[in-house]
């Protein structure tokens, strides 16, 4: 009888040392899974304390006295090694679309300067998400600026916003994008503001503006660093064009090899406004021999209504014209004074960009049309300032 036990004593131990370092991978999983959060039982309250005294110090306006501008809410302009790059992300969000930066920082090893804008019914919520995003992840905590901007007539509420305890639990942060944001009566998103702001707060010297939406393709920021830094392509008055592109799936592609042989992915804006990125030449860039290098493949002729993605050195930029809110010209603008400022465009080979979700025309809000239209008058006015502007440029837009 003993010596038929000896087999089940030897499955026995196998399987207690299988079950241990079934455990111990597990461990390790789980470990992996929670590397990005830090621990925040000693999270100290000086940090909400600190964006609060921001907040009611509050004292620089826009142009038109209309919003309040808190550049580096949280103060951490000295904790962040930026010093090492030269190129950094730009964008700007409301609340609803805060949760796309922990992707967008863990592809973006880099700095990134992102205004957050709000208003009395939204701040409660918006600084609370702040706060977490800045405590539980550890790429966000090293590498990301946070900027506020909202209605001056929303300042005496949100000083009144009381502490909330930091919430790291990852269904919080998904949230946000559940909730339709919806603005205070008669106001009206400040794009450009916000985008400016956030430029103007950044050290680097090339910088990448894009919407919270949209994501950068693997390696762009290491290759641009390694590959076109060096280049003699590189000038002050050149646009480095990042094709971007739309995809209804929740994966967001990586590689240009990737890009290439998913049948879900087609031009951004492809069916809103076909002609905003059509000089990209797309078919073109999908045909390019491989390589290895981030390069200059070729280069565009700008024409009105092209309004690119693009990396441009920050020192001879023009800053994005802050009369244009809501929907309509408030890129193009940019594009269209660089262009009379003899900027030139150049597209790049392997890098991109992908649009999470798909423009479709019947999915904006209610008042797209008129604002278009209001802010298309403004163009017009803004064609002929540039006139005066460059005088000797023999561009128009």
């Amino acid at each position: 009888m003993r010596a038929r036990c000896v087999p089940s004593i030897q499955k026995v131990i196998l399987f207690m040392v299988v079950l241990v370092i079934m455990l111990q991978v597990y461990h390790i999983y789980l470990m992996g899974q929670l590397e990005d959060f830090k621990d925040t039982k000693n999270y100290p309250n000086s940090v909400w304390d600190g964006i609060m005294q921001r907040v009611r110090d509050a004292y620089k306006t826009d142009s038109s006295g209309f919003y309040f501008l808190v550049p580096d809410i949280l103060g951490s302009n000295k904790q962040h090694p930026t010093d090492s790059y030269d190129l950094a992300l730009v964008t700007h969000t409301t609340s609803n679309h805060l949760h796309n930066l922990v992707q967008i920082s863990k592809r973006w090893a880099g700095p990134i300067s992102v205004s957050v804008f709000t208003h009395s019914h939204d701040a409660d919520f918006a600084l609370q998400l702040i706060q977490n995003l800045y405590a539980c992840y550890r790429h966000i905590q090293l590498n990301v600026f946070f900027h506020l901007v909202f209605p001056v007539s929303s300042h005496t509420n949100i000083t009144k916003i009381p502490y909330h305890d930091v919430d790291c639990i990852e269904e919080y942060f998904a949230k946000s994008s559940n909730q339709n944001f919806v603005l205070e009566d008669k106001l009206k998103y400040p794009h450009n503001i916000l985008r400016n702001l956030a430029i103007k707060t950044l050290a680097a010297k090339f910088v990448l503006a894009i919407d919270i939406d949209i994501y950068p393709s693997a390696n762009l920021l290491y290759s641009f660093q390694r590959d076109l830094l060096s280049s003699s392509s590189v000038g002050d008055r050149t646009a480095y064009i990042v094709p971007v592109f739309e995809t209804g799936e929740n994966h967001i592609l990586s590689t240009k090899q990737e890009l290439l042989q998913n049948k879900n992915i087609h031009p951004f804006y492809a069916n809103v406004c076909h002609w905003c990125q059509f000089a990209t030449d797309y078919h073109r860039w999908e045909s390019l021999q491989s390589s290895e290098k981030l390069e200059v493949a070729y280069e565009v002729q700008w024409k009105l209504p092209y309004e690119p993605f693009f990396i441009a050195h920050k020192s001879l930029l023009p800053l994005y014209e802050e009369r244009f809110k809501q929907y309509g010209y408030n890129r193009v603008s940019q594009i269209c004074e660089m262009y009379v400022a003899g900027y030139k465009f150049f597209v790049l080979n392997n890098a991109f960009l992908v649009h999470k979700g798909q423009k479709q025309k019947n999915t904006f809000y209610l008042e797209k049309v008129k604002d278009h239209r209001e802010n298309k008058a403004l163009f017009q006015d803004f064609k002929e300032e540039l006139k005066s502007r460059y005088p000797d440029s023999t561009r128009t837009c």
